[in-house]
Parts: structure tokens; C-alpha cells; sequence
């Protein structure tokens, strides 16, 4: 699996270099995430997770067909969950934080032109390499708090099912587009040590792109 990721990367990074010399489309993204994990089968101790908030972004390249465009990537994906949590009666505020570098495979359908807005649906495959798992404690009153490394709990990556909707533009030379997305993890991403628990990841996600 990491094999396959960095070979991913690396052509596409390869792409992104040499887009503009082949008449593709190349470009930015950036936006906000709201993760959340899926956890079953679900336990009475279980805290009430809520979602976790990060920037997310990266590069892109489009491959257009008409009415079809196909869109690898490579984004930053900050995955986890916050939950609120007490030690010897004290609020605590705590943070399951998984970040990874996501290779996406998107193919998008522009499904009518509105004058110079298309909107458009999109669906497809990623391919995810984590970089960092912790676990972090903060006082909710204030103060300082403390953060434990997490990464040897987890597994090292993940496959995953992005489905989504936006709109795309064109102003002069410039590609605008604005996308929302469901990210579905499917795989498993913990390790054995959690005997018999699924942990999965779920985002939402918001993008704004620039494609030149």
C-alpha cells in the first residue's frame, strides 16, 4: 500500500510539473475539514465524539473529456475526533488527531452549463499514508496540556471513497471551483491491539480550487 501511495504521488507530482507544457489544467485547492470517527460495535463507555476542524489542501491536475474531467490530487487530510472528558472530576478537553497525505483519483461529471457555471458530481477512490496519530488532553479551564503519540496504534494507511458536488468556472485563463465532499473510510485503521473494534474515519469537507 505505501508503495502504490508514493508511486502515486510521484506521477503526479511529475504532472503537476509538466501541466501547463501539455495543455493540462493544473491548480490549488484548499479549504476546511470536519472529521469524525466511526466506531462499532458501539460501547456504553464510548464518549460522545464531536467533529474535529483543520484545514485541509493541496495540488491538482484535470484531464478534460467533454463533459467528464479526470482529477488526481495530493491533499493534506487531517483526520480525528474531539470529546469532552473528565479526570478526578476536572473537564477536560481531548482530541484524537490523524493526519495523512491523500492521494485522490476523482472523476468528475459536468452535468449542464448554467451561462458560465457547470455544476458538477464527483466520485472516487483515495489512497491515504498516515503521518501523525496523537492524542490530545487540554484542562477546559485553561492551561497547559499534554499530547501522547498515538501512531503505533494505528495502522499506516488507508483506502477510502470520496463522493461530492460543486460548481466550476472559467474567468480568462483561470479554473474557479467550490466543492463539497463526504469522505468515507474503508478501511479499518486500527490495529489489532483494540481486539475486535472498527475505527473508521468520516469527513466533510469543503474546497475551493484554482486551476491555471
Amino acid at each position: 500500500m505505501k508503495k502504490v501511495l508514493i508511486l502515486f504521488l510521484t506521477g503526479l507530482f511529475s504532472l503537476f510539473l509538466a501541466g501547463n507544457l501539455a495543455g493540462m489544467i493544473v491548480g490549488l485547492k484548499a479549504g476546511f475539514n470536519l472529521a469524525s470517527l466511526k466506531v462499532s460495535p458501539t460501547m456504553p463507555d464510548l464518549p460522545q465524539f464531536k467533529s474535529r476542524s483543520s484545514f485541509t489542501g493541496g495540488i491538482f491536475v484535470s484531464f478534460d473529456f467533454g463533459p467528464l474531467a479526470i482529477e488526481p490530487e495530493i491533499l493534506y487530510a487531517p483526520y480525528g475526533a474531539k470529546f469532552d472528558l473528565y479526570i478526578d472530576d476536572l473537564p477536560y478537553q481531548a482530541q484524537y488527531q490523524f493526519d495523512y497525505l491523500e492521494g485522490h483519483f476523482i472523476l468528475k461529471w459536468r452535468i449542464i452549463k448554467i451561462g458560465p457555471v457547470r455544476p458538477v458530481i464527483m466520485a472516487g477512490p483515495s489512497f491515504g499514508f498516515l503521518t501523525k496519530a496523537k492524542g490530545v488532553i487540554n484542562p477546559a479551564a485553561g492551561g497547559e496540556g499534554e499530547s501522547i503519540d498515538l501512531k503505533d496504534m494505528y495502522k499506516k494507511s488507508e483506502i477510502g471513497l470520496t463522493l461530492g458536488a460543486g460548481i466550476e468556472t472559467k474567468i480568462r485563463r483561470f479554473k474557479l471551483s467550490v466543492e463539497g465532499r463526504y469522505h468515507f473510510g474503508l478501511t479499518n485503521i486500527a490495529t489489532s491491539s483494540f481486539e475486535g473494534n472498527s475505527i473508521k474515519n468520516r469527513a466533510v469537507s469543503v474546497l475551493a480550487g484554482l486551476g491555471f
